[in-house]
């Protein structure tokens, strides 16, 4: 288990950040939960969705072409393609009235946009899986363990850097 002590200062930081940030969205999330309105008129109704939409199609986009070319970018890219169809469809879904506009936006969910996101998963999986196995063969020490979650960062240390002579 890796220790909050180990490692260099940057590491600790961001960990303690991350750490905060989801504090502090708990108790946000329930005063939201508590005083936000049950029916909304929202103002850029066409402005979110199209924008909304404008990045999905970028991220999409830019999936495909980064596993078009084999390059590394194509699984940050696919993580986040996952993320943004899954937010599609909750929010596809939520805002739906009428019973017509429910079985459309939970069809899409099911046969579409949840599907195209666990496929997308799978694949940014297997690919940093591939490039874990990579790594660990080129580690000559071969001190790596096995396993894309027990896998330490690349490029991270766990110790403080050593002092470079120049």
């Amino acid at each position: 288990m890796p220790s909050l002590t180990a490692g260099n200062e940057r590491r600790r930081r961001f960990v303690a950040i991350m750490t905060i940030a989801t504090l502090v969205l708990i108790p946000w999330v329930i005063v939201l939960a508590v005083t936000l309105p049950k029916r909304y008129i929202a103002g850029h109704w066409t402005l979110t969705w199209v924008g909304f939409d404008l990045g999905l199609l970028t991220s999409l986009g830019l999936t495909a072409y980064f596993a078009w070319r084999r390059q590394q970018p194509v699984i940050v890219l696919a993580l986040m393609s996952a993320a943004l169809l899954t937010c599609d469809a909750w929010f596809d879904i939520t805002t739906s009235t009428g019973t017509l506009d429910v079985v459309v936006a939970a069809a899409s969910a099911a046969l579409v946009e949840l599907p195209l996101a666990a496929m997308l998963l799978a694949v940014a999986h297997q690919l940093l899986r591939a490039a874990t196995d990579q790594a660990r063969r080129s580690d000559a020490a071969g001190k790596v363990p096995s396993g894309s979650f027990k896998t330490p960062l690349f490029g991270v240390s766990d110790s403080p850097p050593s002092p470079v002579n120049s």
